[in-house]
């Protein structure tokens, strides 16, 4: 496991290297770069040019493989990014921030003991590098689900994974079965097989569009988008104006007295308990259907904690 770390960390180091980087860079710079890293990160390096070489010639193809970044050689001995796929099956640099958060908290690294991780780590990480090689490959998957929404009902799925997502600290595949696309939370999926059956792409499936009006991952086309307008004091506004509800948040007002923004999506259940997260100085101005349901439910709230 050590060693499988002290790769990405040479790979990850590496990336960020050549996407910093304006013009090519050379071998040799490359390879001073990650030998004064080694130092500093505690991985093995080789000493011998030859044997550094040959481990670059293997890094780019992981890389481009892992992670879809193509490293290009410039003339006889100078290297660069070449090109990154507009949909890879995995946002590497957020994979590289976490992974290097991660690794960190080894306890034999000095800044261990300054970083402290949340107390509860999420389930199903052990699903993510099966799927993603499932994607690569356009293999077939199978498992068991846990819906929560419906009584902790375990049903058999067998679907043709697509895309990983994540949402609210959780992964999700996104997948088709029977030719529709659903998501699955990783945590709640267990048996998984990967399986020899391989499928199609489907390139006419918008990723982006699928989720355009939704809040987080749930999408149901029966739901209409609608236009929301909600106010806060100036206090809510402040951390607001950092982490934006949705994509579509626009501020139509940012005052001492009042913060009030407009929104454009679905009204799920998953939007409505993110509005109650920050209740506190919430007014939902329209539409009115939401006004009576977020009243509702603290008025509901009130009554069993009264």
């Amino acid at each position: 496991m050590r060693a499988v770390f002290d790769t990405l960390r040479r790979q990850m180091l590496m990336v960020n290297m050549l996407q910093r980087a304006k013009i090519p860079v050379l071998a040799d710079d490359i390879f001073d770069y990650l030998e004064k890293r080694s130092v500093s990160n505690g991985f093995p390096y080789p000493e011998e040019r030859k044997s550094r070489m040959r481990q670059l010639q293997r890094d780019m193809i992981d890389i481009a493989d892992m992670f879809h970044v193509e490293i290009k050689r410039v003339g006889k001995s100078s290297y660069r990014i070449a090109e990154s796929y507009d949909d890879p099956p995995i946002d590497y640099n957020r994979f590289f921030a976490d992974f290097d958060l991660l690794t960190s908290l080894d306890p034999g690294n000095p800044i261990s003991k300054h970083v402290i991780p949340e107390r509860n780590r999420n389930k199903g990480s052990e699903n993510l590098s099966p799927i993603l090689q499932a994607i690569k490959r356009r293999n077939v998957i199978e498992f068991d689900y846990t819906n929560y929404r419906k009584g902790n009902i375990v049903r058999h799925h067998k679907i043709c994974p697509h895309y990983l997502k994540e949402d609210q600290r959780l992964w999700y595949v996104i997948g088709f079965e029977n030719g529709k696309p659903f998501s699955f939370a990783l945590d709640r999926i267990t048996a998984l097989s990967v399986l020899d059956e391989e499928f199609k792409f489907n390139t006419d499936f918008d990723l982006e569009e699928h989720f355009k009006d939704c809040f987080g991952i749930w999408s149901d086309p029966s739901v209409e988008t609608e236009e929301i307008e909600l106010k806060y004091d100036s206090l809510d506004g402040s951390f607001l104006k950092v982490i934006p509800i949705h994509p579509s948040q626009e501020i139509i007002a940012d005052r001492e007295d009042e913060f009030r923004i407009k929104l454009r999506l679905k009204i799920t259940r998953d939007f409505v308990m993110e509005l109650l997260r920050r209740s506190r100085s919430l007014e939902v101005i329209r539409p009115l259907h939401l006004r009576q349901k977020i009243y509702d439910l603290l008025a509901a709230g009130a009554i069993r904690n009264g």
